[in-house]
């Protein structure tokens, strides 16, 4: 689960909870409920925030693979482009949109698991 990610990159990083806390812009509070499980469904802007401060990258927080995206172009990606681009994501490749493709499955695992 990403609270025991959390935990062992955190912990990797030597930073307390009030360290990551005040580096990521997060209160404490809500890290040490990420962390035991009782919150489970982080903004991909938080756990980016989260990534970048210990030195790792979402997939590794959320305990996703990187996502595949050599795949060949439809007109459902391209709907997808411009929604994200119409939400203020910027680019046109595919591999600009890996990290919010693996946020949006691992969000379907959780209501998946939840539901469960």
């Amino acid at each position: 689960m990403i609270g025991d990610n959390l935990r062992k990159y955190r912990k990797a990083s030597g930073l307390s909870l009030s360290e990551l806390a005040e580096r990521s812009n997060v209160s404490k509070s809500y890290l040490n409920s990420l962390e035991r499980n009782i919150k489970h469904n982080p903004s991909i802007n938080l756990v980016t925030r989260i990534a970048k401060e210990l030195n790792t990258n979402i997939h590794n927080i959320l305990g996703t693979e990187e996502t595949n995206t050599n795949q060949q172009e439809d007109s459902g990606w391209e709907k997808f482009i411009e929604e994200a681009e119409r939400a203020g994501i910027e680019g046109r490749n595919l591999s600009d949109y890996k990290e919010l493709i693996s946020f949006i499955k691992w969000k379907k695992e959780q209501g998946v698991k939840e539901k469960g």
